[in-house]
């Protein structure tokens, strides 16, 4: 609230012939000596009626200014008791009583009104902000969550409990050059669609996205069991990558809208280590389905879990309608520019993890595609006016290093997946399930970062927790480049528990920063930007780690326990280079920490 300035000029008395009072004190009260005018005061001056109507709404300015602090009242009364001690109260002369005093009274309310207004405001809007910390979400709200957390964890399981299905496939159709493709066209379908799941929900509202989504991707999984034909099947995994593209920045969305920015940290703790905790469980869950029921196994399981999250959207999820950006129409040259890019880029990256650094055409075209596409997309957004994706959301610095810092952690998140299955299986002649149970144990790790990501990120803040979680995956990666053919499995899950905690200690940090950083209503142009980065962060990543991973069994003859401690090693010089963006988010935490106290 403003303060208000008080004038300690002394305003003039009225003309005419006034009675003094008999103390000093009253003087001080315009209020007690408008009551001591005497009545033949009052009848010798009614010329001046106006000029001392002025003059007594002029006086009456600091009783109502002291009338905001909660001292008028006393100020007044204090001056009636002193006049009734010196028993010098006179009875005004009706004019007198009827005039002057009505008029401060009527120029005094306006002043002291708005500020009880004001405070009733004020305490209204604390209270209801403070509603939903003491009665909690609603049933609905609760069920929202559920659902939207439910759909990332089906579009994020699918990418690993298919993997555990590739031998099955590889025998049951042949050729597992090809079978790679039901890989490689899930992820190439899901980076292609992403970029426009922000128009599509402003356009047609999230839920209803939602909502849509999640019927492609059980018709692409019905589509993938029933499939008699490679072609058949790699077509309808196709068909639930662009369902999942949409499904999990679009859950990302119903997670985050209308959260205050205070408690994004624990919307994305949970939403964080659902991200986290999926791949681990993949494989678990791909070998006992594949062990029960084959190949197409994976793929059934899907059905019955999205007509249940299909009911619920449409009966419990909160409805929204389509913002002011709604009829905005589609930017197709973006779109177009924007496949095309991430198409190709997916392309390069499956042909590099496949023969490495080669000048083949095969690995220079898609490439040279993708840089130029991009850069059409990139020109395109920033002069559109109805773009795409807001690319302006880069000006914000603390966003930038957020989606940076994204991009990055794709080598932190992704490549163990990839390399400590492999390990388990290869090296040691584990079972998929066994391997899925070890795996497993890292999820100790994501659970509680969950919980301690938050309280780091309210003490530290987003960019010092970062750099705790990428120092505490360096140590848990240290005794993995030590790997023999009998090293201690109790010391293997615990270096996966703390890996867990190192991981979830920077994922879920720099997506609540991003978020933190901007406007609600950008929250759909953002979920897809980093959604996108991170999947193309981890398709890099993983066919960077496939390469080093060849070329060392290639040296040791094998999948050897050395060729895996070798490629341990590699990372962890690459973990370190990811200290590089989480030093400049901290960076640019610590500016806008200090950009905010100058404000304030």
């Amino acid at each position: 609230m403003p303060t208000t300035k008080l004038s300690t000029k002394e305003a003039p008395s009225p003309p005419g012939p006034v009675e003094p009072p008999a103390d000093p004190a009253p003087a001080k009260e315009p209020a007690a000596q408008a009551e001591a005018v005497s009545e033949p005061a009052a009848r010798k001056a009614p010329a001046k009626r106006t000029t001392t109507r002025k003059a007594a709404a002029k006086r009456s300015r600091k009783p109502a200014a002291a009338a905001k602090t909660g001292t008028g009242k006393t100020a007044v009364a204090k001056a009636d008791t002193e006049e009734s001690a010196t028993g010098k109260a006179s009875v005004p002369a009706p004019e007198a009583a009827t005039e002057p005093i009505p008029d401060a009274a009527s120029e005094a309310v306006p002043k002291t009104g708005p500020e009880p207004k004001a405070e009733t405001e004020t305490g209204s809007k604390t209270g209801a902000e403070a509603a939903p910390d003491s009665s909690g979400p609603s049933a609905s709200a609760l069920l929202t969550m559920a659902a939207a957390i439910t759909g990332g964890f089906l579009a994020l399981l699918d990418t690993t409990i298919v993997n555990v299905s590739i031998e099955d496939t590889t025998a049951r159709f042949g050729g597992i050059n090809q079978v790679q493709w039901v890989v490689t066209a899930y992820l190439i379908a899901l980076a292609a669609v992403m970029p426009a799941t922000g128009w599509l929900a402003t356009r047609f509202g999230a839920k209803r996205v939602f909502a849509t989504a999640t019927a492609l991707f059980a018709l692409g999984s019905a589509g993938c069991a029933a499939s008699q034909t490679l072609p058949e099947l790699i077509a309808a995994r196709g068909l639930s990558g662009a369902a999942a593209g949409v499904l999990t920045p679009v859950s990302t969305i119903l997670l985050t809208r209308g959260v205050p920015r205070e408690h994004l940290g624990r919307v994305q703790a949970l939403n964080g280590s659902v991200m986290l905790i999926s791949p681990l469980l993949g494989p678990t869950i791909g070998g006992l389905l594949v062990a029960a029921g084959g190949w197409s196994a994976v793929y059934l399981i899907n059905i019955p879990l999205c007509v249940a999250l299909f009911a619920v959207t449409l009966r419990w999820v909160r409805k929204d309608a389509p913002d002011g950006r709604g009829a905005r129409p589609l930017d197709v040259v973006g779109l177009l520019s924007s496949a095309t890019c991430t198409v190709c880029t997916v392309l390069a990256i499956h042909e590099f993890a496949d023969k490495g650094v080669t000048a083949s055409p095969v690995l220079l075209a898609p490439l040279a595609l993708a840089v130029v596409s991009g850069a059409v997309f990139v020109v395109r957004q920033l002069r559109a006016r109805f773009p795409l994706l807001d690319l302006r959301l880069f000006r914000n610095r603390v966003y930038a290093t957020a989606v940076i810092n994204v991009f990055c952690l794709g080598f932190v998140l992704y490549s163990p997946m990839m390399l400590i299955p492999l390990y388990f299986e290869s090296a040691r002649g584990e079972s998929s399930v066994t391997t899925g149970l070890l795996m497993s144990t890292g999820g100790l790790g994501v659970v509680t970062a969950a919980w301690l990501s938050r309280v780091l990120l309210r003490k530290l803040g987003g960019g010092a927790t970062v750099v705790i979680g990428i120092t505490l995956t360096m140590l848990a990666t240290a005794p993995l480049t030590t790997l023999t053919s009998d090293t201690s499995y109790l010391l293997i899950c615990a270096s996966l528990v703390v890996r867990g905690l190192g991981t979830g200690l920077t994922i879920v940090p720099t997506m609540t920063r991003a978020f933190q950083s901007i406007r609600q209503e950008s929250i759909p142009d953002a979920s897809s930007q980093l959604n996108l980065t991170q999947r193309i962060g981890g398709a890099l990543a993983i066919a960077v780690v496939t390469v080093v991973l060849t070329q060392a069994a290639e040296e040791r003859h094998g999948l050897v326990p050395a060729a895996f401690a070798h490629s341990f090693g590699w990372l962890l010089g690459v973990y370190a280079l990811t200290l590089v963006p989480a030093l400049a988010l901290l960076a640019a935490d610590r500016r806008e920490a200090r950009l905010s106290g100058a404000n304030a």
